[in-house]
This record gives structure tokens, C-alpha cells and sequence, in this order.
């Protein structure tokens, strides 16, 4: 088992799944109503912003928190849409929340980007008190989050350029 990035980060009895970027390609490629939720760790690195789009151009809708709207400003990218974390959490607890575009609840939310401690209690809110249907949690941070349903595990400094090819598996394998 995967330990917590944070080690006072305690899931409770039940912790996300460690997958590998083809596996959780399949379950995005799987989900009706998948999003794309990004943070402002983002802006470290263009490559990042350009993963997001790329998630975004396969027909996901992107909820930008925090500053993190600015990336895709500067990119020109015009689909990502900026929400409070707060307030989008509570929106995927609602069963009659339209969506972020109008046209239906998500079933899907993979996290990318965020604070790991900030992500880790809106993921911990989802994952036990969202009501039906249920909202499965995705995260795609280098980071594990046991309080997602699904993580990529942890990567260790100096091994950037893997998780770069983590996130580079995970767009190929995304079909929509």
C-alpha cells in the first residue's frame, strides 16, 4: 500500500487506489461526465498548462481554481472556466448541480495541480459526503492522495521526467 504524501493526511478505513496512467486513462475515457478540477500548481511549469489543455481539448471541461485561470489565458485557451475550490466541492455534493457547463452532473473529477493539503480535504469532503450518484475522484498530482478513489503514487524528487511521461501516458490513453 501507498503511503500518504503527507503522513498526517489519515483516510480512514477506506484509501484510493493506486493506478498506473493507462488505468486511469480507461476510467476517464469510461465516465459520462468527467472534470477536469486544476490548481495553481500548474504555473510551475508550461508543460503542465499544456497537459491540462490537451485533457481539455479531448472534450473535458476544465474548472481552473485559484490563479491558475491565468495559464490558460496566457495560452489562449478559452474553454477553462474559473471556480472557487470551495464552492465547486460543494456543488459535486449536490445531486441536482447541472454541472459546470449546464448539461448534467459529473461522475468523474480528477484533480490536478492543487495544494496537496488543500486537495486532500476537498477530496476527503467528496469521497464522504457527496450524495448520489456518486462522484468518483481521480488525482493525476506526482503526490498519492488516499483520500482520492484513484492516485497516481508518489514520485520522488528527481524523478521529474517520469511523472512528466505519467501525465504524457495518461492523454494517449484518454479516448473520447
Amino acid at each position: 500500500m501507498e503511503i500518504a504524501f503527507d503522513i498526517a493526511n489519515i483516510p480512514g478505513p477506506e484509501a484510493g487506489e493506486v493506478v498506473s496512467p493507462e488505468v486511469a486513462g480507461r476510467y476517464i475515457s469510461r465516465a459520462k461526465r468527467p472534470l477536469l478540477v486544476v490548481g495553481s500548481e500548474i504555473l510551475r511549469d508550461e508543460f503542465f498548462v499544456a497537459i491540462a489543455i490537451e485533457i481539455g481539448k479531448k472534450g473535458i471541461p476544465i474548472a481552473a481554481t485559484g490563479h491558475s485561470i491565468s495559464g490558460f489565458v496566457e495560452q489562449g485557451y478559452e474553454d477553462a472556466r474559473y471556480y472557487n475550490l470551495h464552492e465547486l466541492t460543494n456543488c459535486l455534493r449536490d445531486p441536482e448541480w447541472r454541472g459546470i457547463d449546464g448539461q448534467g452532473g459529473h461522475d468523474m473529477v480528477i484533480f490536478f495541480g492543487i495544494l496537496y493539503y488543500y486537495a486532500s480535504q476537498m477530496l476527503s469532503c467528496i469521497k464522504n459526503f457527496a450524495t448520489e450518484p456518486l462522484v468518483r475522484t481521480l488525482s493525476i498530482d506526482r503526490y498519492y492522495h488516499p483520500n482520492a478513489r484513484m492516485s497516481f503514487g508518489n514520485i520522488p524528487p528527481g524523478r521529474e521526467d517520469e511523472y512528466r511521461a505519467m501525465l504524457k501516458q495518461l492523454v494517449s490513453a484518454i479516448e473520447r
